[in-house]
């Protein structure tokens, strides 16, 4: 008899990250990071690998507080942190110890049918004597399923938050003495139908983009205002299960750039249009992998004659790989084209690549190392950038409660030719406490 597969029984789904010890999630600087996220992730995860941080520990997980047919989710994180690069400099170097408090809170629904969950979040951080780098971040946002019946699901989602861009980022304002902060508002709509071995997916999303003006250190004011924008974006995917545990896909997505101001006084900004094909494959093989690989071609073209159209290879992938239950090592890449922030280039194409290693020393103790590498070449230009990132930690659940947690990160920014900013290096300590209900 041929055994019946279909995507519904698979019960593929997409894993989010999250911290050990809430249920809040948090938005890690990592190499690669992107202002606009992908509104139809590639999902592997067929139920039959658990990660490290994907792992269930009921005497742990917070139980939260019941509210009909919502349980909340309150959450405060306290963060002591010292960098030995506060302005992240390659002169001048100053080191400086911070203070962090981040609440937080999650309320999810316990719904049979359908989904609903809210949350909300601040982040309050001080430095002890470089002031000018103090931050206020916040988040409020949503997300929804709504189980049509059938092979038919439609999720959506909403968020806006107030953030800071990682000194790492090929954008950054180099010259800057305080926290390039930016606002940023997304909406995101999915529908899913699955009939037998397919499975089909579409999506759409927008994000608005504002970034603040921020000041020198010679008391000067940059203006950010050249940077805002709203991107549209649309994806579509097909893909078929070969078997339970493999299937094939192909996907296509495009996506609009509006600028609302130009670059500068007579110079437009790089509006454009992005067409991305990929196709690949998703497997969740025995106890030992699982993940996704995906190539295909890209190709943004710029409103702007006096920026060339950039085409190319794109690929995405992220591997994940279970040695033993107690460790999850995972590899992570992908190639983009992103905007350049300088006038001589529209346009860079961006290489990542990270490893990551999770492993569970004990039940109530989690270690975890990880380096990411980061290549932006600029066309039209002769800049190139380099960032590699190198860090390791430690998370100790004490109770339901209470955790505790400790890591040390190293930043290289390696910048060549014009316009490519400067080559800095920081490490930075964090020493954190958690608590939650």
């Amino acid at each position: 008899m041929t055994q019946s597969v279909s995507f519904w029984t698979l019960g593929i789904g997409f894993v989010a990250p999250f911290v050990v010890f809430g249920s809040t999630p948090v938005f890690a600087q990592n190499v690669g990071d992107s202002f606009v996220v992908p509104n139809l992730p590639i999902q592997y995860d067929r139920g039959r690998n658990t990660g490290v941080l994907d792992r269930s520990r009921p005497e742990f997980d917070a139980l939260g507080v019941k509210l009909g047919g919502f349980t909340l989710f309150p959450r405060v994180e306290t963060t002591l942190g010292y960098s030995d690069n506060v302005y992240q400099t390659d002169t001048a170097r100053t080191g400086d110890a911070s203070f962090e408090l981040s609440p937080s809170a999650r309320l999810t629904s316990d719904w049979s049918r359908n989904a609903l969950t809210l949350e909300s979040g601040a982040g309050i951080k001080r430095f002890l004597s470089e002031t000018r780098r103090n931050q206020e971040t916040w988040y409020v946002g949503g997300s929804g399923r709504y189980d049509v019946g059938g092979q038919i699901t439609v999720s959506g989602s909403a968020r806006t938050q107030r953030a800071v861009e990682p000194p790492t980022s090929a954008a950054y304002p180099t010259a800057a003495a305080a926290a390039s902060q930016y606002q940023t508002t997304q909406f995101q709509l999915n529908a899913g139908y699955a009939p037998g071995r397919l499975r089909l997916q579409g999506g759409v999303g927008f994000v608005a983009l504002g970034f603040d003006d921020v000041l020198t250190f010679g008391n000067g004011v940059i203006s950010q205002r050249n940077r805002n924008s709203h991107t549209s974006s649309g994806t579509g995917r097909a893909e078929y299960a070969l078997s339970p545990d493999t299937s094939l896909f192909v996907q296509g997505s495009y996506e609009r750039v509006d600028y609302a101001r130009p670059l500068a006084s007579g110079i437009p900004n790089r509006s454009s249009d992005t067409y991305r094909a990929l196709g690949g494959a998703t497997f969740d093989l025995s106890t030992l992998l699982r993940g996704s690989v995906g190539i295909g071609y890209i190709r943004r073209s710029y409103d702007a004659a006096i920026y060339r159209s950039i085409g190319g290879l794109t690929a995405e992938a992220r591997l994940e790989y279970f040695p033993s239950p107690l460790t999850t090592v995972t590899l992570t890449g992908r190639r983009l084209i992103e905007d350049a922030s300088f006038t001589n280039s529209g346009g860079f194409v961006n290489n990542t690549a990270a490893l990551r290693v999770d492993h569970e020393l004990l039940r109530y103790v989690l270690l975890n190392a990880q380096v990411g590498y980061e290549r932006d070449t600029y066309r039209g230009s002769n800049a190139k950038l380099d960032i590699v990132r190198a860090s390791g930690g430690v998370r100790y659940v004490l109770t339901r409660i209470f955790g505790i947690g400790a890591s040390v990160t190293h930043d290289l920014r390696s910048a060549k030719g014009t316009g490519a900013g400067t080559s800095y290096h920081e490490t930075r300590f964090l020493l954190s406490l958690v608590a939650q209900k």
